[in-house]
């Protein structure tokens, strides 16, 4: 049997307790299982690199219960629910104010909080200002406590769950990562790999003499720079302490210009 077969196996299983889950995942599985028993490295690759080990971990580990998924539906589509009873509330409100001024213009002095309060004398059949604020107020309890529900359920009773997804995650990574290993040659002997060992040492040393003949050969070029500048240097100071020629001018003729 050869080193393809174990690994090949537990990728199988696994595909297997997949599939009750996710059909398609769990087939792309079946096939990175059988491309590693028969050895096709590119076939080993691709379907590796389209797997997911963080959320095969939880497909696999997580049980998530439907009640728990209605709540977050349901908490989610409340969000908005307070908004949309509030601008239901002053729409009509609106509209039957409207309707009361055109009818009693005596009543424009009175505000307007107040006439919403009395359903605007019982013109209109509108919520009253009260009842709308008891409403809006019931709905953002009611997400308060399905919000605080599903966070203590998700923060505190799901640590455990949690830890056993992260368990499953490196478990999935290190099957994914023999797999890909298998598929980029053949395994090596302990004959062979003390060889390869033997020769990444001599390898590391030629590279660490060479780096120091480098180093050497540096500080002789800085040796040779340094007593370079201090020539130029006393060469400079040379040239300076020189005294400059003089003009002689005891042979010069003076020329008058002829008459």
């Amino acid at each position: 049997m050869t080193a393809r077969e174990p690994v090949a196996e537990e990728l199988a299983v696994l595909a297997g307790s997949v599939r009750q889950q996710d059909a398609a995942v769990g087939e792309l599985l079946g096939r990175l299982a059988t491309a590693v028993r028969d050895g096709r490295a590119d076939e080993v690759k691709a379907y590796a690199a389209a797997l997911d080990p963080r959320s095969l971990a939880e497909l696999i580990t997580v049980r998530r219960s439907p009640v728990w998924a209605v709540l977050e539906v349901i908490r989610n589509a409340l969000v908005f629910a307070p908004i949309a009873v509030t601008w239901f509330g002053l729409s009509t409100a609106s509209a039957a104010y409207e309707k009361l001024l055109q009818a009693r213009p005596e009543l424009i002095s009175r505000p307007f909080l107040l006439l919403w309060q009395e359903s605007f004398q019982g013109t209109s059949a509108v919520l009253s200002f009260s009842t709308l604020a008891i409403i809006d107020a019931s709905l953002i309890a009611l997400l308060i406590v399905l919000s605080l529900t599903i966070h203590v359920r998700a923060d505190v009773r799901d640590v455990s769950t949690r830890t056993r997804v992260l368990l499953r995650e490196s478990e999935i990574r290190l099957l994914l990562g023999h797999a890909l290993s298998l598929s980029t040659g053949p395994s090596l002997t302990d004959a062979s790999a003390d060889a390869v060992l033997d020769e990444m040492v001599a390898e590391e040393r030629r590279i660490y003499e060479r780096s120091m003949e480098r180093e050497q050969q540096l500080a002789d070029l800085e040796v040779v720079v340094r007593d370079l500048r201090v020539a130029a240097s006393d060469l400079a100071r040379a040239a300076e302490a020189m005294p400059a020629p003089a003009d002689d001018t005891s042979n010069l003729r003076r020329i008058r210009p002829a008459r």
